[in-house]
């Protein structure tokens, strides 16, 4: 007769029992690690990701603040033709794009301050020392074999604090200068007019902004072969303007000048580069 097996001991169930959780314990602990082993690789390449970023965004702010205040482009089909910008009349260097040097601190200025020669030295020649202004001098050359006709206009890129109210841009073409600004407040097409006491003109302006956005755009019907054109831009803010507050003195603008151009039909409505 088999005997039948003694009943399990207390204590012995108990270390089994405990084995048993000890083991589930291990399993537990080990699915907690991992999981949090995931979350630390999840987190490292989320910040990877934000430093990466970060980084792309210094760069791009970097370059934004190396280009300066203003910059000159020439389409890159117009340069193909040879269609050319430099900062000097001998065009030792042709290019198709230009920057000059940014204007620190920016404060009031007017037009009679404004030295006679500013039209006559090359590339930037800021005042940034009182009566502050931005002054750049370049050249545009048709140095390719046909003749064109050619598009110029200025942007503002950026602008902060309503510093483009109180803007004047002065644009000398082969030493013509036009000088614009936005209309008068409260109008959509008054130009801007500041007289003393006596009727004395103080400033005048002679063309309003295209737009918001825009300050000048015009076109240039016949830019012939070995042809070039002299452009001096001058930005400052007039200080009789009545938009010249103190804020915006601690504004800034960003603006573009951009170039294009086509080639003159040959007179049988067909184009020169055909």
């Amino acid at each position: 007769m088999a005997k039948k097996k003694k009943d399990q001991a207390p204590a012995d169930a108990a270390l089994q029992e405990n084995g048993q959780m000890d083991r589930y314990g291990v399993k537990t602990e080990s699915k907690k690690v991992k999981k949090r082993e995931a979350l630390i690789r999840i987190l490292a390449i989320i910040l990877v990701l934000l430093l990466l970023f970060l980084s792309i965004m210094f760069a791009c702010s970097s370059y934004v603040n190396k280009a300066g205040d203003f910059t000159v482009t020439m389409d890159k089909d117009a340069f193909n033709i040879g269609i050319t910008l430099s900062e000097t009349a001998d065009f030792k260097n042709p290019t198709r794009f230009l920057t000059g040097e940014k204007c620190e601190n920016m404060g009031d200025c007017t037009y009679e301050w404004l030295p006679d020669d500013i039209d006559s030295i090359d590339g930037s020649h800021n005042r940034s020392n009182g009566k502050e202004f931005l002054a750049y001098t370049f050249y545009v050359k048709n140095a390719g074999e046909v003749d064109v006709k050619y598009n110029a206009k200025i942007l503002i890129d950026s602008v902060a604090l309503g510093a483009d109210e109180a803007m004047r841009v002065m644009v000398f073409r082969n030493g013509e200068p036009t000088i614009y600004a936005k209309p008068q407040k409260g109008t959509t097409d008054k130009l801007e007019e500041n007289r003393d006491d006596r009727g004395f003109v103080r400033y005048t302006v002679d063309k309003n902004f295209v737009s918001n956005t825009k300050v000048m755009e015009e076109n240039f019907e016949f830019f012939p072969v070995n042809e070039v054109d002299k452009y001096t831009v001058v930005v400052w803010l007039e200080g009789w303007d009545p938009e010249c507050v103190d804020k915006i003195l601690d504004g800034e603008i960003k603006m573009s000048m951009s170039f294009w151009c086509d080639p003159l039909d040959d007179g049988d409505g067909s184009s020169e580069l055909q």
